[in-house]
């Protein structure tokens, strides 16, 4: 389970992580790749298509006090809300389809709702006010259905000493009605996310075209619907391999303009960029400090990195042609 967390948490921070090839590499045509290596993009592709605000019902969050943020600004696959209290208190959710860290507890007390297999976990942290709840997705039937590939969790804060779990549970409870039908899709002109989230990473290989070798796919690794790991070259040589990947990073001032040229980073290179424009999801006389304020303002940011600076100059030109 440990290392399930930790391969995780690289999806989430992935500039900073270097990757596991194992996997085989597939040409870009979903044709071409196994059924096992199918069924694991046919995951992440659900990941990425399904919007975390369609399942964090803003009804359900607001019986915790007045709404004053509500959006996708700090990671793409999660929705996150902030609510007043009437007494200065602030209560949070967040709903993730895609949990950056579960530990061995997280996945304990398993129950069924609706139909859906649901872990309740060690409950109320008291000391901190927290609780977290995690809930298998509905991301296809038979063998579509990836077990543990599938997992989304709601977490809940409030006050030190107060339990967070009725809400958690009000959360969890709505989302999987939500669902019942399907994943919700994602908007690409909603307020509550960036465009950029509708897109695949690897869309760059459309643009690359017979210049690149394909991109990899694990079926052993968690998925990663916001990154794609490709050959930058068609003979698809073992540690050539380039990643492109969407994240958010908060609006401080004026945006920086598209790099020229990568950056050597250690012993990587890495172009970075800004893409599209920024949400804002603090609610307008929304009485937040200046340092929630700017979480809540975001845009998303299209990173290229691997271990050629040619290569990576070469990807990143066709990640600005694609998401520019």
């Amino acid at each position: 389970m440990k290392k399930v967390a930790a391969a995780l948490l690289c999806a989430v921070i992935t500039s900073g992580c270097a990757h596991s090839v194992s996997g085989t590499a597939g040409a870009s045509p979903l044709q071409e790749l196994t059924p096992e290596q199918q069924r694991h993009v046919h995951v992440e592709d659900a990941l990425r298509a399904a919007d975390p605000c369609g399942l964090l019902d803003e009804s359900v969050v607001r019986a915790a006090g007045t709404v004053q943020q509500y959006g996708s600004a700090v990671q793409l696959s999660v929705c996150s809300a902030l609510m007043a209290r009437p007494e200065g208190a602030t209560t949070y959710v967040e709903l993730s389809l895609l949990p950056s860290m579960l530990s061995d507890a997280a996945l304990t007390r398993p129950d069924t709702v609706d139909g859906v297999t649901v872990y309740r976990g060690a409950g109320a942290d008291l000391a901190r006010g927290t609780c977290e709840r995690v809930f298998r997705l509905n991301v296809g039937t038979g063998e579509e259905q990836v077990g543990r590939d599938a997992l989304a969790t709601v977490r809940a804060g409030t006050v030190a000493g107060q339990d967070a779990c009725p809400l958690a549970d009000a959360v969890l409870e709505s989302a999987i009605d939500r669902m019942r039908s399907g994943l919700p899709a994602r908007d690409g002109t909603s307020a509550h996310q960036v465009a950029l989230a509708v897109h695949d990473p690897c869309e760059v290989l459309d643009v690359l075209g017979t210049t690149a070798g394909g991109r990899v796919v694990d079926p052993e690794s968690p998925p990663t619907p916001f990154d794609c790991v490709l050959f930058p070259n068609p003979n698809r040589v073992p540690g050539s391999e380039v990643t492109v990947s969407f994240t958010m990073s908060p609006v401080k001032e004026n945006r920086p303009s598209v790099p020229a040229e990568p950056e050597t980073v250690g012993d990587r290179c890495r172009w970075t960029s800004p893409t599209g424009e920024p949400i804002d999801i603090t609610r307008p006389g929304a009485g937040v400090d200046e340092f929630t304020r700017r979480l809540g303002h975001a845009g998303a940011v299209v990173t290229v990195h691997g271990p050629n600076c040619a290569a990576v100059a070469r990807v990143a030109d066709a990640a600005n042609t694609a998401f520019g």
